[in-house]
């Protein structure tokens, strides 16, 4: 019996998708995703219409929405596949609500192939519908071959019987042993035609489940690698093929590591283990991407087979695992049995390759979103912990504040009492000056906008800034501390400022979290082109699992419960970065708890000899004691207040306006030496005010100082461009205020009357 073989169906074979949704608008949304696929979009408002569309007819994949009334997605997928001919439908659940694990596993349980969150990515839906729809015609594509064989076996067994009827009525006169040994020849042949037909049809059925469990087993696993050194066994196994090897790619994205194998030794697998990008057959087809089958392979003299011609290998075939364009590693079998692969049998090996991609990706994207997700949520726990602790540290303050405020109204305080609560809110708003400047310092350093003013500079000479800036925290805890320098001098290129905050940050740390009468020692040795800076303390130390991320944002090691410590923990995310801006690193030491902590600093030394020394600092102009016409533009009327107070009591004439138009009118009228201007003013703002100022009077002499809450640099521009004399950040220093006056005064021009006037 001959056969003609029958080509595949062409793409435009329509299949029945099954979408079920209680929400119309949900309907039209996948039938609009869906619509470039070409296929028949059969809606379900209900479970209960989905399951009587189901008793109508069959359907290629269901897309079915958890969230319904009646019967929910759960409950129509248990009535679905307790359905003999709905039983192996593909169901890909749908669902707007927050991702759970219970759900999720309930899903699989149920033989779902997939789960996917609203709003869906269209993209994503059409590529999983596409490779269900892919295979449903593939599935209906063999029915229809194992249907035809069966009626081309049932044709030409009919054909041939014809053929023997005639010939036995032609030859009926014949002998009757001749008639009878042709009939019994015409009788064998066409049996083992029906045996080889049953065959065919058995092996071709036997392919297909075991495609068809193979696939079950990677979309419903949740561990698709778990399972594949089993699925890799079995596949050989069904095509009598004795080797193979799992080549993933590894996160350099130019080496492959051999993951699994089968059918060599240990020591020829240990000499494959590692493969780079366009090396041997694994590596070319990794780099090309596309699948190489070497046939004959003793036959061959190519060099780039004589890998495998060293295994025995008589025939070799290698794929590319790729998944959404992304390169994942490649699957190859071979055999040392026969010369070559039958069609079919190559056609298998690449549908499995397909699927071993797609679950590999999908495992690796799970597993991505669970990463990213516990990242997103630790981030969020430390900021959360770090929002409720500067809560905790900037209300501190304000209650000594408001108790020194409460004070100073009582009519019985005097003398000392009046000093101790004005000491009191001096500190207390030198400490919130200090909270907030540390978090515009990170701020600025998290987002490139701090520029080191690097000099040469002397090591000692930090060192001894910092140890005066820590001085009183040490002395206040009665720590002893113990300081050792190298006795030649260490020059480096560097920020003073900067590295004096490291310095002094790491010490106050010290003081901090070891108990009154502890000891500090600070150690400063050159090693090489490096000199290490040491920070040692007899404190609380650190938990073992803490120092790789003590230094981040938001991380807090172990802190006595009243936080009688204070600051916001972030002074060593400052230290890391200030120091790494310098080329050095950072790093901290603890044997555990009650143990102690050391933070060791390492910076590289400079030849400084090719540095120019910086230029001169300009001569500051001295204060002279007369005062000045300065007028105070603030809206705020406590600021304003106590401005007017501070500059009157320092000697000044003072007026106030508070609003922008006001401030233009009074500013044109009295024509002030000084103006001190909010930038936030109602009305007209500090920018416009001034802006209309000069066009209405071009020889104004005033000086024109901003006052802001913003101090970025970008600020500062601002204020420069729009022509302010200076910017000064609130809450404003009152001796940087007096000097500032002072250097304005040779602006506009104003000599001091004589003594005697």
């Amino acid at each position: 019996m001959e056969l003609t073989p029958t080509p595949m169906p062409d793409g435009d074979v329509k299949v029945d998708i099954l979408i079920v949704d209680d929400n119309p608008n949900n309907l039209l949304a996948l039938e609009a995703m869906l619509s470039d696929l070409g296929q028949n979009l059969v809606r379900a408002h209900s479970g209960v219409e989905a399951l009587r569309r189901l008793l109508e007819g069959d359907f290629a994949l269901a897309l079915l929405d958890i969230q319904m009334p009646d019967l929910d997605g759960f409950q129509t997928a248990a009535l679905i596949r307790s359905r003999e001919r709905s039983r192996h439908m593909p169901i890909i659940f749908l669902t707007a609500h927050n991702k759970s694990d219970d759900q999720i596993s309930k899903a699989y349980e149920l033989g779902a192939v997939d789960f996917l969150f609203k709003p869906i990515v269209p993209a994503i839906l059409r590529a999983k519908v596409q490779a269900f729809v892919e295979l449903s015609r593939k599935t209906e594509e063999m029915k229809r071959q194992a249907q035809l064989l069966r009626e081309a076996t049932q044709r030409e067994h009919e054909r041939r019987l014809e053929e023997a009827a005639q010939r036995w009525e032609a030859d009926r006169l014949r002998e009757e042993m001749v008639k009878e040994r042709r009939l019994t020849e015409t009788l064998a042949r066409t049996v083992a035609e029906r045996e080889r037909a049953e065959a065919a049809l058995q092996s071709s059925n036997d392919r297909l489940r075991f495609l068809s469990e193979m696939a079950n087993r990677l979309l419903v696993g949740e561990r698709p690698k778990e399972l594949l050194h089993s699925l890799y066994r079995d596949l050989s196994g069904h095509l009598n093929l004795e080797v193979y090897f799992n080549y993933l790619l590894q996160p350099d994205g130019r080496t492959l590591r051999l993951e699994d194998f089968s059918g060599v030794d240990d020591a020829a697998a240990q000499a494959l283990h590692l493969v780079q990008l366009g090396d041997g057959l694994s590596g070319t087809v990794a780099q090309t991407r596309r699948s190489l089958i070497v046939e004959h392979v003793h036959e061959s003299d190519d060099p780039s087979v004589a890998g495998i011609r060293r295994l025995g290998l008589t025939a070799h075939a290698c794929f590319p695992l790729v998944a959404q364009g992304r390169l994942l590693g490649t699957l190859a079998f071979g055999t040392r049995q026969r010369a070559a692969f039958v069609p079919d049998d190559i056609a298998v090996m690449q549908v499995v390759c397909d699927q071993v991609a797609v679950s590999l990706e999908r495992a690796r994207l799970i597993e991505e979103l669970s990463l990213r997700n516990y990242d997103l949520a630790d981030a969020d726990r430390r900021k959360d912990e770090f929002l409720a602790m500067l809560a905790h540290e900037l209300r501190n303050p304000m209650a000594p504040i408001v108790n020194a405020v409460h004070l100073l109204r009582l009519p019985q305080a005097k003398g000392p009492v009046v000093q101790r609560a004005l000491d009191a809110i001096d500190r207390q708003v030198g400490h919130m000056v200090r909270l907030v400047d540390d978090l515009l310092d990170l701020s600025r350093i998290n987002t490139g906008k701090v520029e080191l003013r690097k000099e040469r500079v002397s090591l000692s000479t930090i060192i001894e800034h910092a140890v005066q800036t820590s001085a009183p925290l040490v002395q206040k805890q009665k720590h002893e501390f113990v300081l050792s320098m190298p006795p030649e001098e260490i020059r480096l290129i560097a920020d003073r400022t900067r590295l004096t905050q490291v310095v002094s940050n790491l010490l106050n740390n010290a003081a901090k979290y070891s108990p009154p009468g502890g000891r500090i020692d600070l150690l400063v040795v050159r090693e090489g082109q490096e000199v290490v800076i040491t920070v040692r303390d007899r404190g609380i130390g650190i938990r073992p699992e803490m120092l790789d991320s003590v230094f981040g944002l938001f991380v807090q090691s172990d802190r006595t419960a009243d936080r009688s410590q204070g600051g916001l923990g972030i002074g060593l995310t400052l230290v890391r970065s200030l120091v790494e801006m310098h080329g050095g690193s950072v790093v901290a030491h603890s044997e555990g708890l009650g143990r102690g902590s050391e933070f060791i600093v390492r910076l590289p030394i400079i030849d400084t000899r090719t540095i120019p020394p910086p230029p001169p600092e300009p001569p500051r102009v001295a204060t002279r004691e007369n005062g000045m016409k300065v007028m105070v533009v603030e809206d705020n009327a406590d600021v304003r207040e106590t401005m007017r107070d501070f500059l009157q009591l320092s000697g000044h004439e003072v007026t106030v306006a508070v609003d922008g138009p006001t401030a233009v009118e009074a500013l044109l009228e009295q024509r002030p030496d000084v103006a001190l201007v909010d930038i936030g003013l109602p009305g007209l703002d500090g920018y416009q005010m001034l802006a209309a100022l000069r066009e209405r009077a071009t020889d104004l002499p005033t000086v024109f100082i901003a006052l802001t809450g913003y101090g970025r640099p970008q600020d500062r521009q601002r204020a420069f461009e729009a022509g302010f004399y200076d910017h000064l950040v609130k809450p404003v220093d009152s001796d940087a205020l007096l000097r500032l006056l002072d250097e304005a005064r040779t602006r506009v021009g104003r000599e001091p009357p004589d003594a005697d006037s």
